[in-house]
């Protein structure tokens, strides 16, 4: 018996922990949010269509970490956007209600294979 042989296990969809949503974006948009000690954030806000239903996902960047990201006074110019009217699979770790309206800000894009 081989010891340095490895089990080479390819990643499936579906092999890490979350809730996975496969919806068709339909709405991408930006502001810019200056917090309470002067640091500058952008809310990034998805909206994916789902049958039946939208959900919103949420993300906040730091956009000096962020090369995509462009502003202008307190206009967004540019940011990263998930291509729209098309279909997407998302992992969602945390999702909530909230005034009807499902939300995830925990979140990440699946690769389609």
């Amino acid at each position: 018996m081989d010891k340095n042989k490895q089990n080479n296990i390819a990643p499936a969809i579906g092999s890490k922990p979350g809730i996975y949503i496969q919806g068709m974006v339909i709405s991408n948009s930006a502001r810019k949010i200056t917090m309470k000690n002067g640091d500058v954030r952008v809310a990034i806000k998805t909206e994916v269509a789902l049958d039946p239903g939208v959900i919103a996902l949420d993300r906040f960047v730091d956009p000096d970490h962020e090369k995509e990201i462009q502003l202008k006074g307190d206009d967004v110019v540019s940011f990263p956007k998930i291509k729209k009217f098309e279909m997407a699979l998302f992992l969602v770790k945390r999702v909530k209600e909230y005034n009807n309206q499902m939300t995830a800000s925990d979140w990440e894009l699946v690769p389609c294979q």
